[in-house]
């Protein structure tokens, strides 16, 4: 009986002990969990507290992007990604310009699209420090769900004019504040060859008041036939690797004209957003602004001269803050060959940069058109004069004007490693699979008859068919398709 005692009375022991390890080690357990939660909590805080100050400061970055990872999906260009894209088409009426266009900003995202004539010569993205209007008119249009946008703005009404039109998208104009949260104060979240830098339109230069936007433009000269026109890609070039290095380097690769306007293409390791200057001795004036892979190109009247072309960048004249901190408000930290010393202060330097007139006068044969657009040199040849009625073989006369075409490839160009694209189109007749494959043939045709012509053999050649997609001018008429059917010949400056 006693040995029966005993042994319950150890069980019972045994199993108070195992409890009360138990509890120890669920208590152990709590108390961990306790603190990993304080732990969690406390950093929980911070980073509530650094992401409320971020977004003071720097316009929650970090939020903004954590939210667009759900609206990006895979990555694929979808809307809402940060690498932006604005294509369309340009429809000249009478009365009215036409765009028709897609992009993968956010739907709701307000769009604005300008028709200008301006005294401003720049080509492309040309900046609001130096637009001056002959004619000005815009609109305001909103992304669609699916990404489309249509724009109907007031034509000017004149012939024989160069016209810009463009479609942006601004930070500082009116948007909705999840657009603003998605993309930044200051676009700062955008990326990709649309986006570049640009200041408010207050005029401040504090970096607070400069924006990243997005934009596409394009030009036509107006005559009596109605035109149409695709926006362009942005070309962005390879980065050099000491830009913002203030022993500042400058080349000028193309220096071209066409008998009214020279065309001049560049590029520098000054930071995006120098502001430079071009004069000669005739007191010609031209400003441009440094693109974010250190190019630059001034287009400006022609005018025979014996003078020297001066390219000049002074730090102190109305730069950006960001600018005259990485050069010195003064120029004082510019150094290198081109830094130069005014002559009352020698803290006081700038930029310098000096070239003859050595311009290369770009003609093209009386059948062929010639259209330079930013960084892009177009010389169109109507399919009439390069192959029969449906056929790819290139006619014996054709010849002749693509030996005229090799010359100017050759001798025309600064750039020995030139990359050219040739482009084959056709009008809307017939079906597009068809279309496609002939203007591909047409382009392979001319890329062959030009690499046997050409003597620079560091040129790059490619060739692509766009069949019906890019007109030039309307399908409805019989004048409007044979403008549309034509080869381009593109040479890319950048």
């Amino acid at each position: 009986m006693r040995n029966i005692v005993c042994l319950v009375t150890f069980i019972f022991v045994i199993a108070i002990l195992v409890a009360c390890g138990s509890n120890v080690e669920d208590t152990s357990n709590k108390d961990s969990s306790n603190e990993t939660k304080e732990i969690v909590n406390d950093n929980e805080e911070t980073a509530t507290n650094t992401t409320s100050n971020h977004s003071e400061t720097e316009d929650n970055t970090n939020e903004t992007r954590e939210e667009a990872s759900v609206n990006e999906g895979d990555g694929n260009n979808q809307q809402g990604d940060y690498e932006v894209y604005i294509k369309g088409e340009v429809t000249e009426e009478d009365d009215k310009i036409m765009i028709e266009g897609e992009s993968n900003l956010l739907p709701e995202t307000r769009l604005i699209g300008e028709v200008a004539i301006t005294t401003d010569t720049r080509g492309y993205r040309f900046s609001s420090d130096f637009k001056e209007y002959e004619y000005q008119s815009d609109v305001t249009e909103k992304v669609e769900e699916d990404g489309s946008f249509s724009m109907e703005i007031d034509h000017h009404g004149e012939k024989g004019k160069e016209t810009f039109v463009s479609v942006r998208f601004d930070l500082f104009e009116e948007q909705a504040d999840e657009i603003v949260r998605h993309y930044g104060v200051r676009g700062q979240n955008m990326e990709g060859p649309y986006i570049y830098k640009y200041r408010d339109e207050k005029g401040n230069t504090m970096p607070r008041y400069i924006y990243n936007r997005a934009e596409v433009v394009t030009s036509f000269t107006t005559g009596d036939d109605k035109v149409i026109r695709q926006f362009k890609e942005p070309v962005v070039g390879e980065i050099p690797d000491d830009m913002g290095d203030p022993n500042v380097w400058m080349e000028v690769d193309e220096f071209n004209d066409d008998g009214e306007y020279y065309y001049m293409q560049g590029k520098s390791n000054l930071i995006e957003g120098s502001m430079l200057e071009l004069s000669s001795g005739h007191g010609r004036d031209a400003r441009t602004l440094v693109e974010k892979d250190g190019s630059f190109d001034f287009k400006f009247p022609y005018e025979e001269t014996d003078d020297p072309f001066v390219i000049k960048f002074r730090p102190e004249e109305y730069q950006w803050n960001i600018i005259e901190k990485t050069y010195g408000s003064k120029g004082q930290k510019l150094k290198g060959d081109l830094a130069v010393s005014k002559s009352y202060n020698e803290e006081h330097q700038y930029i310098e940069f000096e070239l003859e007139d050595e311009s290369k006068e770009i003609e093209v044969p009386d059948n062929v058109e010639l259209e330079i657009d930013g960084s892009d040199v177009v010389m169109l040849l109507p399919d009439d004069i390069l192959f029969d009625y449906d056929e790819y073989e290139l006619k014996k006369e054709a010849k002749k004007t693509l030996e005229d075409i090799a010359d100017i490839l050759d001798e025309s160009f600064n750039k020995e490693d030139l990359r050219i694209e040739i482009a084959g189109h056709t009008d809307n007749q017939g079906s597009t699979s068809y279309n496609m494959e002939l203007s591909e043939d047409r382009a392979e045709s001319v890329k062959a008859f030009l690499e046997k012509e050409i003597k620079n053999n560091k040129m790059t050649i490619e060739t692509k068919g766009y069949a019906d997609t890019k007109p030039v001018a309307s399908n409805d008429t019989e004048k409007g398709q044979a403008k549309n059917r034509r080869v381009e010949v593109i040479v890319n400056l950048k």
